[in-house]
């Protein structure tokens, strides 16, 4: 067998085209891909972002997602190395972990998350980056820039709910820019952990704890970001981010929410990650208490631009092309 072949043996031993998101490509038949491997299908959006801007670009570039096992991460990126139509791609469910310690170099930014959500080959050397807290801290300014005329974080003090992943690339992202950060998780000591890590890049103003902090915390907060999966789609997309949650219990998680939201000053920003057909109960009772609120749809279409020009920067910037155009693109899928 030639290269080529062996190539698309490896694919397919080693990933499947996954089903969704919708219009998924169900073929590797493009002149270059980016590529995201994932643990199981996904509907979400980043897909099908790329493949409208390669479209309307005219470029003979598909994105593609597909399914592949986690614990075979370092074959599956061994082989994106050696595929010389793989241009780079994301990372999906199960991989966003993995990936960096099979990768080649990792963004100073994603190397203190831990995690990466996209990755660019460039010399045949895989590079990794997270874009998500850089898709929501930009959202965050805009909505800075218009409610108060000043799209700096710095001095701000944020209360992040959650201590997750998304939490990690947020909660560095907003310190790497000066803002002073609360972190508050069901389990204290995942969000203590998080905040020690950021602390041991940026100093000791960051602290981290269990939920009892949640009352205290909101007293002196100017932005309050949920984004644990309390509203979010599942088990616990009734309950409220302002008080613990515990399925079967949700009057008490309501009533405890409607009583802590008091302490939220005027000109509070209530931010949710999790992206809903619906408004977000944590949204929607900061939004009739009088609160400015924004869900995940900004970060969603952020992070989306920021890593298209991470991985295609240069060849949109030969053709003439900036960031904002790529964005104005971005913007037309909803």
């Amino acid at each position: 067998m030639n290269e080529k072949e062996i190539i698309k043996t490896r694919y397919k031993e080693l990933l499947s085209i996954a089903k969704l998101p919708r219009n998924n490509p169900q073929f590797l038949d493009f002149d270059y891909y980016d590529v995201t491997p994932v643990d199981h299908d996904y509907a979400g959006q980043f897909q099908l972002k790329a493949n409208h801007v390669f479209q309307k670009l005219g470029l003979p570039f598909g994105f593609i997602m597909m399914i592949g096992d986690p614990n075979r991460a370092s074959e599956i990126y061994d082989l994106f190395r050696q595929d010389p139509k793989y241009l780079g791609g994301g990372t999906g469910s199960g991989f966003k972990n993995r990936a960096p310690s099979v990768l080649d170099e990792l963004d100073p930014l994603a190397k203190q998350i831990g995690a990466i959500n996209v990755v660019v080959k460039k010399d045949g050397r895989l590079c990794g980056y997270n874009t998500d807290g850089l898709g929501f801290v930009r959202g965050l300014e805009e909505l800075l820039k218009t409610a108060r005329g000043n799209d700096s974080v710095k001095g701000l003090h944020v209360l992040v709910l959650g201590a997750g992943g998304t939490a990690d690339a947020i909660g560095f992202t907003l310190a790497s820019k000066g803002a002073t950060l609360t972190i508050v998780n069901r389990t204290s000591e995942k969000a203590s952990s998080l905040a020690e890590r950021i602390n041991s890049f940026y100093g000791t103003n960051y602290i981290g704890g269990g939920e009892e902090l949640i009352e205290s915390a909101l007293v002196s907060a100017d932005v309050v970001i949920n984004a644990s999966t309390k509203s979010a789609e599942g088990p616990l997309k009734d309950f409220i981010a302002f008080a613990p949650a515990k399925v079967g219990e949700l009057e008490e998680n309501l009533k405890r929410s409607f009583d802590v939201i008091k302490n939220l000053r005027p000109g509070t920003i209530v931010c949710d990650i999790n992206l809903r057909s619906d408004e977000s109960p944590t949204l929607r009772i900061a939004r009739e208490a009088g609160f400015l609120t924004q869900n995940g749809a900004p970060m969603n279409f952020y992070q989306a631009v920021e890593a298209l020009w991470i991985i295609h920067g240069e060849l949109f910037s030969s053709k003439g092309l900036l960031k904002e155009d790529i964005a104005s693109l971005v913007k037309e899928v909803s």
